[in-house]
């Protein structure tokens, strides 16, 4: 056995105990709620998210899924280095989710954003009563073509595909709608069904706001004397260049929340969008985080709020690259005097609201689905994502 792995084996030894207590506490959300209700639902909103693994022994699964997935990353003999880089990365990934508790809460968070919607939509659009929602992740339980199969045995009217991811990218979004795409291209679509799509929801009003008041939030937390000088970093995924340049219109998108989150507080501090998550040496979207960081420091500031302005829940981006790496462990070497992070929008009543307002948005809507969603990025590479485009026109009716 090698000195690294001897040292990992001890690692996961070491924290055992702190493992089955998080397989524990996860088991208990590692299956859809709906799933054991009796209701018959006749609009079904299917919430589309990358998902996370929910305890450290589903880390390499999950790796490997997002690995050899072409839609999120495009690797030479990705069949073979895509299953290598997973596995060498298992272990240092598995250290991360010990570290915030054993599993990602992506799946707990997205159930208590779906019960909390479909309690507020039959409140106020009872004539598509009963909703029932539906967690669709790409790379974790409760996979994508595992949901959609729930779906047709439930026998729903009208199936709205929500994508929780705010800002659109090809990357995240475009691989979730390309799953159910694939996943049809061998089935037959469920007779009867309705189908709506909602892509994109960057600049509504509601999730603006959701974000103003996570900042709010944090501010009041500095001394008034030193509140304005406070320089508020909006931290989002970063992309590689090489999607950036082909047109994918995720930095745009995330640009314009950034700008209407900043008018909506009218400006009252410094800011500036930032960029973390780079993975491999390839070049991607700058600043990062951390850099941008070190360079605020040098110019003498001493004061920051990071916000996770493309999150809309807490996982491990927020939880240990923004909590731990950044706001401890980088503060404290940077000799950083007050650091704070914004919470995700999580379960803020605001944007419980905005989740219930874009959805019946939708289902009042002559157009099942945006114009945008159906063109192509101008140098597209992906052969598959025009048959999607082409596939999701024809079911909403285009």
């Amino acid at each position: 056995m090698s000195v690294n792995s001897l040292s990992n084996f001890l690692y996961l030894g070491r924290r055992c105990t702190k493992l089955s207590v998080a397989v524990r506490r996860y088991a208990s959300t590692a299956v859809n709620p709906v799933d054991r209700d009796n209701v018959k639902p006749k609009t079904g909103i299917i919430m589309l998210n990358m998902g996370g693994p929910s305890h450290i022994t589903k880390v390499h699964e999950y790796l490997l899924r997002i690995m050899t997935d072409r839609d999120m990353i495009q690797l030479p003999v990705q069949s073979q280095l895509g299953p290598w880089i997973a596995k060498r990365r298992t272990s240092e990934v598995q250290r991360k989710y010990f570290d915030i508790g054993g599993g990602s809460p992506i799946l707990k968070w997205t159930n208590k954003q779906g019960e909390l919607l479909c309690e507020k939509l039959d409140k106020i659009s009872p004539e598509t009563a009963p909703h029932k929602y539906y967690v669709a992740f790409r790379y974790a339980d409760p996979l994508t073509e595992d949901t959609l199969e729930r779906i047709h045995n439930d026998g729903i009217q009208h199936a709205v595909l929500f994508s929780q991811y705010p800002q659109y990218s090809c990357s995240t979004s475009g691989s979730s709608f390309n799953a159910i795409y694939n996943y049809y291209r061998t089935r037959e679509l469920p007779r009867e069904m309705k189908w709506s799509v909602i892509d994109r929801w960057a600049t509504h009003p509601l999730l603006v706001k959701t974000f103003v008041e996570r900042i709010k939030e944090e501010l009041a937390h500095f001394p008034s004397e030193k509140r304005d000088d406070v320089i508020i970093l909006f931290s989002a995924h970063s992309l590689p260049l090489k999607v950036v340049n082909r047109g994918d219109s995720y930095p745009a998108e995330v640009g314009a929340t950034v700008a209407l989150v900043m008018q909506e507080l009218n400006y009252c501090n410094p800011y500036s969008l930032v960029w973390q998550s780079k993975v491999g040496p390839m070049p991607w979207l700058g600043p990062f985080t951390d850099e941008a960081l070190k360079g605020y420091v040098r110019q003498g500031k001493k004061n920051f709020i990071l916000v996770p302005i493309a999150f809309v829940n807490e996982h491990i981006e927020t939880l240990h690259e923004l909590d731990i790496e950044y706001c401890q462990e980088l503060a404290e070497k940077l000799g950083i005097e007050k650091i704070r992070r914004a919470a995700a929008p999580n379960v803020h009543p605001l944007f419980i609201d905005a989740l219930a307002d874009i959805v019946v948005s939708r289902l009042k809507s002559k157009q099942a689905i945006n114009p945008k969603f159906l063109t192509r990025c101008p140098h597209c590479v992906n052969l598959n994502c025009d048959a999607s485009k082409s596939w999701y026109a024809k079911i909403c009716g285009i």
